[in-house]
């Protein structure tokens, strides 16, 4: 019996713009439920007040990568955000700090340039669609430069791993910020 039911096309009208203009972060505690319909998640309910948290990263400096390895019929996935955040200070620090305190992870949004929104990180009490981790901070760097004209800037590297992809947002979904 034949496992394949579709194939896939290009659809030379859409916009693939590259990068990634924004993401937000959530601690995973405070995401409560994940209404997901026809492969996209179409509600997000949080705990109480708790909401998801915006960072910009510098323009034309964030990307996501999204890696599948496959071994004995399994296949791991490995979620990779990185972003770059201009000229060090303190507010910056502070992000980070953050983000590394929160051991427990995050579920996270991210959007493209072209619009598109994707849910990654959300862990297995929120879907059902496989194994998922919470994201979490896997690297960060900040850099000085030596030259005056040297960029100096910190980034930030959010890394997930599991069975399910990114998830797309429906567009009319609003995210609790």
């Amino acid at each position: 019996m034949s496992c394949l039911t579709s194939g896939l096309t290009i659809n030379c009208a859409n916009s693939c713009a590259g990068g990634v203009a924004k993401f937000w972060v959530a601690s995973k505690e405070d995401v409560q439920a994940l209404s997901i319909t026809a492969g996209e998640v179409d509600g997000i309910t949080m705990v109480g007040a708790t909401k998801f948290y915006e960072f910009e990263p510098y323009q034309e400096t964030a990307n996501f990568t999204e890696t599948g390895e496959r071994a004995n019929c399994n296949t791991v996935i490995t979620q990779t955000l990185v972003a770059v955040f201009p000229c060090h200070a303190l507010a910056t620090r502070e992000a980070i700090q953050e983000l590394q305190d929160c051991c427990c992870g995050f579920v996270v949004i991210h959007e493209e340039n072209n619009g598109t929104r994707w849910m990654w990180g959300a862990p297995n009490d929120l879907t059902t669609l496989g194994i998922s981790y919470a994201a979490q901070l896997t690297n960060f760097e900040t850099v000085t430069g030596t030259a005056i004209n040297d960029q100096n800037q910190s980034t930030i590297t959010l890394t997930s791993r599991g069975t399910v992809q990114a998830l797309p947002l429906e567009a009319s979904v609003v995210i609790p910020v």
